[in-house]
């Protein structure tokens, strides 16, 4: 969302945002120059806020109103709903593994009142119109994108961070970026590291995030002394990807992940599972390694061969290389809204697209 804020065509669009709750993110967006209405949602029943939006949405009279994730969503309907106005998009970001069937009978009951639906990728989907039993045509698949210049390998980084951390040149540095969660699957990441461990000892692991299960890896930081290095939150993933050899991304389900996308752009080489998302973004053996969810062996396995094989590496993370930049840039990610955008509000029907007569 901060990229694409950013990067419309500011001759053709002026763009608001408005946060449920302020953050690092809001102050990227203001320091681009973007207005930011921050809400300060207090909780899901926060009425207040809900007001906030809708007084927004009265004084500035917006041609389109766009939504992120299920929360914004649910307010952003409401407003547009109560106030009449304006055109409504909203983006799904992932084909949610957890019991959630409120999510898909408000998408289904609230479905005229939107423009368009768009998701990540082709698997977001599949598994909305499933769930929700909404018609194909509501949907619209536009990929994440990313600044793939901004992930370039930086060999100055490299080494400076790799002597930081006290990892030497002939050490293989595993990376992981994301959340703490049970989504991300992290046990299984560090079950595979520990048991390649105790057999080689030139593996190391590098995580950047926090979150729910952050327990989790405490824990293995300290029975596992040296082998993992934890950053918490971090604002430079494009030096840790230049500092890593291989990325892996052990998810139980996705929508299209951004960071293994940055790790291909960084040339890495990138072991992931077999879930909805992350099928789309790498190719098996050409692109990347996918291995089934939950399958800590063939995990471990994998990361065990590319361990062992550098040219294997460089093959792999050069085809990442030119697929993410041929298919998942944020430039073909922000065109695509643009067309999307101009085309509703131009002279689409106010609420739910239907195919055009042949």
């Amino acid at each position: 969302m901060y990229e694409l804020a950013r990067r419309l065509d500011r001759s053709r669009f002026d763009v608001h945002v408005a946060a449920l709750r302020g953050g690092a993110v809001a102050e990227w967006l203001k320091r681009e120059g973007i207005d930011v209405t921050v809400l300060n949602v207090r909780g899901k029943l926060d009425v207040s806020a809900l007001l906030k939006l809708m007084n927004l949405l009265r004084r500035e009279k917006f041609h389109l109103l766009h939504t992120h994730l299920f929360h914004a969503d649910l307010a952003g309907r409401i407003a547009a709903k109560l106030t009449g106005a304006p055109r409504l998009v909203t983006t799904l970001h992932v084909a949610e593994g957890r019991f959630r069937p409120w999510q898909y009978a408000w998408a289904r009951m609230t479905a005229n009142w939107c423009d368009r639906i768009v998701c990540v990728s082709k698997a977001v989907r599949d598994h909305h119109a499933r769930m929700s039993h909404l018609p194909l045509w509501r949907y619209k698949v536009v990929y994440n994108g990313i600044d793939t210049d901004a992930y370039a390998p930086d060999q100055r980084r490299r080494e400076e961070l790799r002597n930081r951390w006290g990892v030497g040149d002939d050490e293989i540095m595993v990376a992981f970026v994301g959340r703490l969660d049970y989504q991300k699957n992290l046990p299984m990441l560090l079950e595979s590291v520990s048991r390649i461990r105790r057999v080689r000892n030139d593996i190391r692991l590098v995580i950047a995030g926090d979150g729910t299960e952050a327990l989790i890896l405490k824990n293995f930081l300290r029975d596992q002394s040296g082998l993992a290095i934890w950053l918490g939150q971090s604002d430079d993933v494009p030096g840790l990807l230049s500092a890593a050899d291989i990325y892996v991304q052990p998810s139980r389900w996705e929508g299209l992940p951004l960071a293994p996308a940055e790790a291909m752009a960084a040339g890495l080489p990138v072991v992931a599972t077999k879930t909805p998302g992350l099928t789309e973004l790498i190719e098996d053996g050409a692109s990347g390694l996918l291995i089934d969810s939950e399958d800590t062996d063939a995990l471990t396995k994998a990361l065990d061969k590319l361990a062992n094989d550098p040219d294997e590496r460089k093959r792999l993370g050069s085809a990442a290389q030119r697929r993410v930049r041929e298919k998942f840039s944020i430039d073909a990610n922000v065109k695509a809204h643009e067309r999307l955008y101009e085309s509703i509000v131009s002279g689409a029907p106010r609420r739910g697209l239907r195919p055009q007569p042949k």
